[in-house]
Order: C-alpha cells, then sequence, then structure tokens
C-alpha cells in the first residue's frame, strides 16, 4: 500500500491516496508519497527513509517514522541521491550486466582531473570500477562521492542530453565509460535488457522528482 507524508508537519498515513485533511495539522496539507521505490531500501512493501529525511530537513523536526528500523538505517541526507547499479541494472543477471559493461571502455581518470562539467553535451554514462568521484553543483557545492558502483551520467539517456552537475576525481580513479548513443542501439538490440533498464531509469527520475519536490528544490541533477 502507497505510503503518504505531510509536507508541513511530518504526519504518516497509508493508503491508496492520501487524505483531504491531515491528521496531524488538521488542514488540507500537501502529501508526498513516501513508498519506497529503490531496492536498497526493500522496495514498495517499505517507506523511503531517504525522503522521509529530506522532508524533515525540510520542516525543520525529525516526525516519528512508520517504521523504526528504516528509519534506523538511514544514510546521509544529500541533496543529490546516488544511482548504483543495484538500480539501474535492476533485474539483470551478471552476464547482462557484462554485456552492458563491454560495449563501453575503462578509462583512469588522475586526482583532480574533471569526468565531465556542468552544462556540457551528455555523451556518456560513468560507472565508478574503483577510487572515488566527486559531484559538483554549478554552484561548486560538493553534492556527494561517488565510489565503485556507483553511475554518472544518466542524463546522457534522456532530453535535453546536458549535463546538470560536474564530476571530478577525488583520487585515481577506473571509471567505465559507455557512449550514451551506443548504450541505446544495444538496447534496441536486446529488447529484454533494454526494457529492464528504461523501467529502472524512469524509475531512478520519479524518485529525483519526488526528492526534489519534498525539498521544494528548483533542479533536480543527474
Amino acid at each position: 500500500m502507497t505510503k503518504w507524508q505531510c509536507v508541513e508537519c511530518g504526519y504518516f498515513v497509508e493508503g491508496t491516496k492520501p487524505p483531504d485533511t491531515c491528521g496531524g495539522c488538521r488542514s488540507h496539507c500537501s502529501f508526498t508519497d513516501v513508498t519506497c521505490y529503490r531496492p536498497e531500501c526493500g522496495g514498495p512493501a517499505s517507506a523511503d527513509p531517504m525522503v522521509m529525511n529530506l522532508i524533515a530537513q525540510k520542516i525543520g523536526k525529525m516526525p516519528a517514522p512508520l517504521r523504526p528500523v528504516q528509519q534506523e538505517k538511514t544514510a546521509e541526507v544529500v541533496y543529490a541521491e546516488k544511482v548504483t547499479k543495484d538500480s539501474l541494472f535492476q533485474g539483470l543477471n551478471d552476464k547482462e550486466i557484462k554485456q552492458v559493461l563491454g560495449i563501453g571502455e575503462l578509462r583512469t581518470y588522475q586526482p583532480d582531473e574533471f569526468v565531465f562539467r556542468e552544462g556540457e553535451e551528455a555523451k556518456h554514462i560513468y560507472i565508478v570500477d574503483e577510487g572515488k568521484l566527486k559531484v559538483i553543483s554549478p554552484e561548486k557545492e560538493e553534492l556527494y562521492d561517488a565510489s565503485a558502483g556507483d553511475i554518472l551520467g544518466w542524463s546522457a539517456l534522456m532530453l535535453p542530453f546536458t549535463r546538470t552537475a560536474s564530476a571530478v576525481a577525488a583520487e585515481k580513479s577506473r571509471v567505465h565509460v559507455i557512449e550514451g548513443e551506443r548504450f541505446q542501439e544495444f538496447c534496441e538490440k536486446n529488447p529484454s535488457i533494454g526494457y529492464k533498464i528504461t523501467r529502472n531509469t524512469g524509475r531512478i527520475i520519479a524518485v529525483r522528482m519526488r526528492n526534489a519536490r519534498a525539498m521544494s528544490a528548483d533542479l533536480v541533477y543527474g
């Protein structure tokens, strides 16, 4: 069942749709879907602790969690959520993942070397194999560190194909670099794999947009 949270007071409720009147504020508030759509937090049977914390950060307090166990496992809240191999490649087996990685090349980046810059045309997808990359906002704010298994540059899969953040190597790093057009051609030739990745990409976008709404943010970094 869908989990909802009031973005004004943090009140939780479960149901097919949010109530007309908030049980916490006793007024007509805006509710956000806080159901987990990521494999990292247990799927739809659970609430998404990251979204819950984003709302808590916005309203300035921590409401009573829907499921305390999930709340205890909450990772550090960041403005932009990481995308991992587990989330983009969910449903793919090891052989299929190796097929995807095989269409790219493995590159090495030295410390302080830019992998890509904000505003550039998004032509490649980057999957960290070893090392650490810093993701930086247009305002030069460090959003998060991408380490082994994290994916950057998934904006190469969708319009307007423009980088919304920059990435620079924090240390010597090895990264799988896959050309976006070649990636799309591969998915067209392998429809089963392509369908799963398209489904997962849609889920990632939905989560990003939901998080941005919870934070009243104007930009969604990818």
